[in-house]
C-alpha cells in the first residue's frame, strides 16, 4: 500500500503552487541579468541560501519544505534566501534568443552576486540536483563564505550516456516551446528516479501535471543544456587530485533516486570527519516532499553537531512532526544509512 506523503506542494490538478508562508521577493543584478531571490524569515538571522533543480523554481523546490512542521525551529535560527536561476521563476518572461545562459562553471557567480548584494559574511548553502552541483562548485572556491553545505542528489561528474541522450532530445523539444510526453518523462525520471511505480500515485500525478504546464519551456531548455554540458568538479579527500573541501557537508539521497551512485562518488572525495551521507529508504529523489520528516531529522542532527539547536531533542521533535503529519496513523522509522559506517561495502 502506498505510504501517504506528509505535505503536497500543489493544490490542484493544474499544478498551481500552494503557498501560505509570507515571503519577500527581491531582485538582484548579476552578470547574467536580474535574478529573483525569495526571502523567508528575519534577515537578522543567519542565512541559508538555496539553489534549485531542473524544471523547478526556488519556491517549488524549497518553500514547501520550509513550511513543514519545523518552520518554527528553523525560523528561530535562520533566514532562507531562495535563488532562482535566470529565467526559471514561474512568472519570468521568455529569455531573448540571443541570451547567453551561464554554464555550470560560471553559475556560482550568480550565488556570489547574491551574497555580495545582501552582504553575507557567511551562510549555510543548500542545493538540490543541478543546484547542488552549483553550490558544490561555489563552496570549493569560496570556502571562507560557507559554514556548512547540504547537498541533495548531488552529481559532480559529467553527463552519463543515458542522461545525455534524454536531455539532448529534450532540448530540441523545449526550444520549440513544447512540453512533450518524452520531456515530462525525463523530468519525472530526474526527480523521482527508479521504480516510479512505488511512489505515491497522487504526487506522481501532480508533478506530471505541473511539468506539463511549465510556462517557459524555452528558458528551461537553456538550463537543461547548461547542466548537460557540465564539466566534472575537481576536488579530492586529501587535496592531491584537486582542492580539499574543508567545510562540513551533509549529503541526502533517496534510495530510489537516479543519482545514488553519483552521491557515493562525491562522498569518496570528502573528508569523512566532516561529512555525512544519508540515504533514505523508501524514498524517491524528491526527499523534501516525499520524506520531509526524514530530511528534517538529518538536517537538524547535522546542524546540531555544528552547534545549532543545542536545546532541541531531535528525536522528540521528529516524533511530534510524524504524529502531526500522519494523524493517528502508526509510523515506522525510515532507516537511514550512514556511509561512513558502510563505506567499505562500495
Amino acid at each position: 500500500m502506498a505510504v501517504e506523503l506528509g505535505v503536497y506542494p500543489f493544490s490542484n490538478e493544474s499544478g498551481t503552487l500552494m503557498t501560505d508562508a509570507a515571503g519577500i521577493e527581491e531582485k538582484v543584478q548579476t552578470s547574467y541579468g536580474i535574478v529573483k531571490v525569495s526571502i523567508y524569515g528575519d534577515r537578522k538571522r543567519q542565512p541559508i541560501v538555496t539553489f534549485h533543480d531542473l524544471g523547478m523554481d526556488a519556491d517549488n523546490n524549497f518553500q514547501n519544505f520550509f513550511q513543514f512542521g519545523t518552520v518554527a525551529e528553523f525560523a528561530d535560527k535562520f533566514c532562507v534566501y531562495n535563488i532562482n536561476a535566470p529565467g526559471q521563476s514561474m512568472d519570468d518572461k521568455p529569455l531573448p534568443e540571443n541570451y547567453v545562459f551561464p554554464s555550470m562553471d560560471s553559475m556560482p557567480s550568480i550565488v556570489q552576486s547574491v551574497v555580495a548584494h545582501f552582504g553575507f559574511k557567511s551562510f549555510i548553502a543548500l542545493g538540490a540536483g543541478a543546484g547542488a552541483n552549483v553550490m558544490l562548485r561555489y563552496a570549493l572556491t569560496n570556502q571562507e563564505k560557507v559554514d556548512a553545505l547540504i547537498l541533495i542528489n548531488c552529481c559532480a561528474t559529467t553527463t552519463g550516456w543515458i542522461e545525455w541522450g534524454y536531455q539532448k532530445m529534450n532540448i530540441n523539444y523545449l526550444r520549440s516551446q513544447k512540453m512533450t510526453a518524452f520531456t515530462i518523462d525525463y523530468l519525472m525520471w530526474h526527480h523521482f528516479g527508479k521504480r516510479m511505480d512505488e511512489s505515491n500515485p497522487d504526487i506522481i500525478r501532480q508533478y506530471r501535471s505541473f511539468f506539463n504546464n511549465l510556462p517557459n519551456p524555452g528558458n528551461l531548455a537553456m538550463f537543461v543544456e547548461s547542466y548537460l554540458n557540465r564539466t566534472p568538479i575537481q576536488f579530492s579527500r586529501d587535496g592531491t587530485a584537486g582542492p580539499k573541501l574543508n567545510i562540513p557537508v551533509l549529503q541526502l539521497v533517496g534510495a530510489r533516486s537516479a543519482f545514488v551512485e553519483d552521491t557515493v562518488t562525491v562522498n569518496t572525495k570528502l573528508d569523512p570527519a566532516k561529512s555525512d551521507w544519508v540515504k533514505v529508504s523508501d524514498s524517491c529523489g524528491l526527499i523534501l516532499d516525499d520524506k520531509p520528516e526524514k530530511a528534517t531529522e538529518a538536517m537538524l542532527l547535522f546542524l546540531q553537531g555544528l552547534g545549532y539547536f543545542p536545546a532541541i531533542n531531535v528525536n522528540t521533535l521528529i516524533k511530534r512532526l510524524e504524529a502531526s503529519q500522519q494523524g493517528s496513523m502508526t509510523t515506522t522509522t525510515t532507516i537511514c544509512e550512514n556511509i561512513n559506517e558502510v563505506e567499505a561495502a562500495f
